[in-house]
């Protein structure tokens, strides 16, 4: 089986949890004997591959390029659609003011790819509801979640410790890509009136939003940290905090919880299918969720979701899902 792989044409270089999804979920279907290649072309060849695989309608103008393309080549189109609709987002104070003018314009072209394609893989069940309340027709689906790496079963501080010894004992963890989605202004503000530190994990996004939240005395940032010894930070915190306006459920948040870490969560897109009872859920326009959350997250136990995380969400087993998808 030969499958090629497309998504944005920058998703190196500003990775996010789409490029996440689709190296890792390449990656081991390597391993399972599925030759994966990956293209950012509009216009490539199809000719060699079975069917085309098509990541992110979020970000919809490239993803409808790759769409037509492979209708242009009579393609079987299969698309992870990493979709929540952000209208909560765009109408907070601050925001752009032709954002939601955009975000409608483009729903045509994003109707077209759920209805059109051959398979849709949303990443839960959530995720196809809201797909079905916004779109009139869908096309059929198969649930494939998000997932960690394999290797992060086991991990433990000591890498960690060492490469950042002034780090206090005690912190708060945040593993995001810095931007106002992802609300860190938010965790910093309320973390300084506890008195915790807040250590900062991820790309920058947004250089003015950056700074605003690194003013904040009790905040350290790390710059991005990958494979072992971003394994190894997540088990060094007692909690992982992602208070964004929506997650499809978070990376960073099944990765923590993998890694034995209290995952803290915005309630806002599909975390809770993931972690259940397990977690810690705070609104992101509700001050108090997040400072309790915060709060209980010293005595709660992150057995019960790490074990959960384990037996579910690992990439080798999301990759045999995938697999059974594209056969059927």
């Amino acid at each position: 089986m030969k499958v090629l792989f497309q998504a944005r044409p920058d998703f190196m270089k500003n990775p996010a949890g789409d490029t996440v999804q689709m190296v890792s979920t390449g990656q081991e279907l390597n391993k399972l004997g599925v030759e994966v290649h990956l293209s950012s072309d509009p216009n490539i060849d199809l000719s060699p591959y079975d069917f085309v695989h098509i990541f992110n309608i979020t970000r919809i103008k490239e993803s409808y390029m790759f769409f037509l393309n492979a209708q242009k080549q009579k393609k079987k189109i299969v698309i992870s659609p990493i979709y929540w609709p952000p209208n909560a987002y765009l109408k907070r104070e601050g925001a752009s003011a032709n954002a939601l003018a955009v975000w409608k314009h483009m729903q045509p072209m994003r109707a077209r790819l759920v209805s059109e394609c051959t398979l849709l893989l949303p990443n839960s069940l959530i995720e196809m509801d809201v797909l079905q309340q916004d779109f009139l027709k869908a096309a059929p689906f198969q649930v494939v979640p998000n997932g960690f790496p394999d290797s992060f079963i086991g991990a433990t501080p000591q890498l960690f410790r060492e490469y950042f010894p002034d780090i206090p004992k005690e912190f708060v963890l945040c593993a995001a890509r810095i931007s106002p989605r992802k609300n860190q202004h938010w965790l910093a503000k309320v973390c300084q009136e506890l008195g915790l530190s807040l250590v900062l994990l991820g790309p920058v996004n947004d250089q003015t939003y950056f700074k605003s939240v690194t003013s904040f005395s009790n905040v350290i940032y790390l710059g991005t940290l990958q494979g072992e010894l971003l394994a190894s930070a997540y088990s060094a915190t007692k909690s992982h905090a992602l208070p964004s306006w929506f997650e499809t459920p978070g990376l960073s948040s099944i990765e923590a919880g993998a890694c034995g870490t209290v995952v803290i969560s915005t309630n806002q897109g599909s975390p809770k299918e993931y972690f259940q009872d397990m977690a810690l859920y705070v609104h992101p326009l509700d001050d108090l969720s997040l400072r309790v959350a915060l709060e209980q997250a010293f005595n709660a136990s992150p057995l019960p979701l790490m074990h959960h995380i384990h037996k579910h969400y690992p990439w080798s087993k999301v990759a045999e899902v995938t697999l059974e998808a594209y056969r059927q």
